[in-house]
């Protein structure tokens, strides 16, 4: 998992609400089991309208996504934010999201963070003045300030550490192999060994 301590960037606008993980990943892309090459599939069916903003190259290096309310709801699957990040996005900033989705996303380090609806607006506003507009999000201080717009978000002190540190729930029970492998050998010989 990528370390992510700040993102300073450009921002994508999607400014439409309860935008399910069936549109973010259709259902046909979801017979590979490996988390990378799925950005290619990011709305796929959207982006047959050119006037799609991932079809748009002002916004091709925006690492943070802002969308409309309730992002990622549907389905629970994690293809989804596996596709938002292999597209390149670090982040992803809405009023609200799908409780499934939410976890998918920091169990990759896809950071979401929740806005009230006058920040997301005042995001979209700034956005479409000047496509060029710059955010900045520190993790550490769980902040976002884009010009006049500041505002703080919740995360969790366990998600935190683990996004700004790259480490996902493997590299957490890794941490603990050595204790693991201690208990495995003090079973009584006749039960299984874990391996």
């Amino acid at each position: 998992m990528k370390k992510i301590e700040n993102i300073n960037s450009t921002m994508l606008p999607l400014n439409m609400s309860n935008v399910d993980t069936d549109q973010i990943m259709p259902k046909q892309f979801l017979k590979r089991v490996e988390r990378s090459g799925y950005g290619e599939y990011l709305f796929y069916d959207w982006k047959k309208d050119p006037k799609f903003p991932l079809n748009n190259d002002i916004y091709k290096n925006s690492k943070v996504l802002v969308a409309g309310d309730n992002f990622g709801t549907g389905s629970s699957r994690e293809h989804a934010p596996w596709g938002l990040q292999d597209w390149g996005f670090d982040a992803i900033i809405s009023t609200k999201f799908a409780d499934i989705f939410r976890l998918n996303s920091i169990n990759i380090g896809l950071l979401p963070i929740e806005a009230s609806q006058e920040d997301v607006e005042g995001l979209f506003k700034k956005i479409e003045n000047n496509p060029n507009t710059q955010i900045k999000i520190s993790v550490g201080n769980k902040s976002v300030e884009c010009e006049d717009i500041n505002f703080s978000f919740d995360l969790d002190d366990f998600s935190q550490k683990r996004i700004v540190k790259g480490i996902d729930k493997i590299d957490i029970t890794l941490g603990y192999e050595n204790q693991i492998e201690k208990y495995s050998n003090s079973r009584k010989s006749w039960k299984p060994k874990l391996t």
